[in-house]
């Protein structure tokens, strides 16, 4: 037998045979191999889609955060809720009630002013105190405040905990917590249910994490307490 014959007889039918769908087939793969790299999260078709997302949703992705999602979800619902009820009489009787539909920025200064305002308004006596906690995330770079009507309370005592960014371009609400004085050991989530049932002061500082308004942190160190003035 003539191997060197046989070899190419067969190479001959390989060829004629098998050759078309073999490079069929490595055509394929080349192109998924390409198809492959232009999809890739590295690619400059990706960072150009990527760019153009940043763009439409008015956020940088490279910044963005998991625990961020949640402002972005009440941002959505505070979006939709002005849509709905954008009649200047409704927007009127309802804006003591959830308070600061218009407004874009509040000092850190404000808010502690306005438990104290609540306090006052909820107490028969001439004076007394707040509960104020903040703990401030260099690394993070958030701040986390925890606040009551109430003074001489620990952080998990007291009825309202948010967080907000310190990032630049941001300075937003993104985790806000109640506590039930009479239910809850500490402060949880808000719930459809929890919603309904808070206080005009909750629900003050809630419209802050909904409309996404931003704090200013201007000061980490108050007086918490609060005098009666008669005149």
């Amino acid at each position: 037998m003539d191997i060197n014959k046989q070899i190419q007889l067969a190479s001959d039918k390989i060829i004629e045979e098998q050759l078309p769908t073999m490079v069929e087939k490595a055509t394929i793969k080349m192109l998924e191999s390409v198809v492959q790299d232009m999809f890739s999260s590295y690619s400059p078709m990706a960072k150009s889609i990527k760019e153009k997302l940043e763009a439409g949703l008015d956020i940088n992705l490279q910044r963005f955060d998991t625990i961020d999602y949640n402002a972005i979800v009440a941002n959505a619902i505070n979006e939709n809720i002005v849509q709905q009820v954008n009649l200047e009489p409704i927007l009127k009787l309802t804006q003591n009630a959830i308070g600061f539909i218009n407004k874009k920025e509040i000092d850190l200064s404000e808010i502690v002013e306005m438990v104290k305002t609540e306090a006052m308004e909820d107490s028969s006596e001439q004076g007394g105190e707040i509960s104020v906690h903040i703990k401030e995330n260099t690394e993070y770079k958030w701040v986390e405040i925890s606040l009551d009507t109430e003074g001489d309370l620990d952080e998990e005592q007291c009825g309202l905990m948010f967080i907000f960014s310190l990032k630049e371009g941001s300075g937003t609400i993104f985790s806000f917590r109640q506590r039930d004085r009479y239910y809850d050991t500490k402060q949880k989530d808000i719930s459809p249910a929890r919603l309904t049932a808070l206080s005009i002061l909750e629900h003050k500082i809630f419209r802050l994490y909904s409309a996404q308004v931003k704090i200013n942190f201007d000061s980490d160190n108050f007086d918490t307490e609060w005098f009666k003035y008669e005149y």
